[in-house]
């Protein structure tokens, strides 16, 4: 019997024993895979990761209420785990919500989120590879100095079990990329990448660094936007930042809570004015998505849905507890954002008008979740303004999401960003523009 088995039986018959607890659920999760970092380009390191969580919740009935609390524990000693759990359960017992049941075993869907050259000894050769064709760009680029990389690929394992006789196993890849180059100029500049996806080939290494080398020699020269009201063109990689309003409104838990400004079969809050009607799909069976899953960490079945369609709430999207309090169907975690493609090629967004701005990173973008309302700083981003276009920094664009939303043009060029499918970006009418 291996030690994660052992582990696992070990909380089971501890929680079993114990008469205070109502419910139990039991996430494991496995993970292995190579790191390698570079400094410049040489090897700094490079290792191979293994590590096993179990992820413990518990409820406790705390007269009407269904208290909760968690734990994550590690390979520790039978003794160390039986005291965890006693005071996990002593936690749960100190409050509570509305009661809810968890989930019972379901057909869960097929779902490809697993990369074969991720797995197992095949991570190492692949992040060789991956890491080869990195330094062949850079080494490429002589106007960039690489100053650092960090790549990760490997697999996790899971298995979620529960009191009410859910078991389920899934296995998934991940690979995830950070690149970081400078570049000399009017004045130093420095530009970073993130990109993380489910399979390698999803991964264009080389794509993603001459990408930031080009980004890194923009920065060198780049000036504060004119200040004014004008169209603004928003990146794909910014777009679920922007939308996350939408996301929280369209929750079960906080219609449940009445803190969501939507309603069922009703419009949402946006004023037509030009735009394109806005359509939202929570995707979690999209293959090799970020977010894609056979089953949620409760155990519900991963779907596709619908949940704004043409700028009406069709469905909201509810956990397993929130549907119990709506008494509706629970639709699982949010999965992939996937918007639809608009009618109008990116090409032609830019270009229309007198003066368009392109952000491709804002520095934090967090528009508030009630309102819509955002400010945030420019990273980087291109001026388009009588047929020049001028690399940006610095500056803040401002405005309201459901506002914007009604002025929305969307892209027909579509991209996959991990956990984004849709439009390669969408122009809004009307911004307000501070710089200089």
């Amino acid at each position: 019997m291996s030690p994660s088995t052992t582990i696992a039986r070990s909380i089971r018959e501890t929680l079993a024993r114990n008469p205070r607890v109502h419910a139990w659920q039991v996430r494991t999760v496995r993970r292995s895979g190579t790191q390698t970092y570079l400094v410049q380009v040489e090897t700094e390191a490079e290792r191979r990761v293994d590590n096993e969580v179990h992820e413990v919740v518990v409820f406790v009935k705390n007269g009407d209420l269904l208290g909760r609390a968690s734990a994550t524990l590690g390979a520790e000693h039978p003794n160390e785990i039986a005291r965890r759990l006693d005071e996990t359960v002593f936690m749960a017992g100190l409050g509570g919500d509305a009661p809810w049941s968890l989930p019972k075993a379901e057909a869960w869907p097929h779902v490809e989120v697993h990369d074969p050259a991720l797995a197992g000894n095949r991570a190492q050769s692949t992040a060789r590879s991956l890491a080869e064709t990195w330094r062949s760009v850079v080494h490429e680029r002589a106007a960039v100095r690489p100053s650092s990389m960090e790549l990760f690929c490997g697999e996790e394992a899971i298995t979620l079990e529960n009191s009410a006789g859910l078991v389920a196993s899934t296995s998934a890849t991940r690979v995830s990329l950070l690149t970081l180059l400078l570049a000399s100029g009017d004045h130093a500049a420095e530009r970073e990448s993130w990109e993380e996806r489910r399979r390698a080939k999803d991964l264009d290494v080389r794509a993603i660094a001459n990408q930031v080398a080009e980004e890194a020699l923009d920065l060198t020269h780049a000036v504060r936007p004119p200040s004014g009201q004008y169209p603004v063109v928003i990146d794909a990689r910014e777009l679920t930042a922007l939308l996350t309003p939408i996301q929280a409104n369209a929750s079960a838990e906080s219609l449940y809570q009445k803190s969501s400004r939507f309603e069922p079969g009703k419009p949402l809050p946006i004023e037509s004015n030009g735009g394109e009607p806005f359509t939202l799909i929570s995707n979690a069976v999209a293959p090799f998505g970020l977010t894609s899953y056979a089953f949620d960490v409760n155990g519900v079945a991963g779907r596709r849905i619908e949940i704004v369609k043409d700028g009406v709430l069709a469905q909201p999207w509810a956990t397993k507890q929130f549907a119990d309090y709506l008494k509706t169907s629970a639709t699982g975690g949010f999965g992939n954002w996937e918007l639809p493609p608009g009618k109008t090629p990116l090409e032609d967004l830019l270009k229309s008008g007198e003066r368009v701005l392109l952000v491709r990173n804002f520095s934090w973008l967090t528009p508030e979740a009630g309102r819509g309302n955002f400010g945030s700083e420019i990273r980087l981003g291109y001026l388009y303004e009588k047929g020049v276009r001028k690399p940006i920094k610095g500056g803040t664009v401002s405005g309201n999401v459901f506002k914007a939303l009604g002025t929305a043009r969307y892209s027909k060029e579509a991209v996959f960003r991990g956990d984004y499918l849709g439009p390669a970006a969408v122009r809004f009418e009307g911004l307000t523009v501070a710089g200089a």
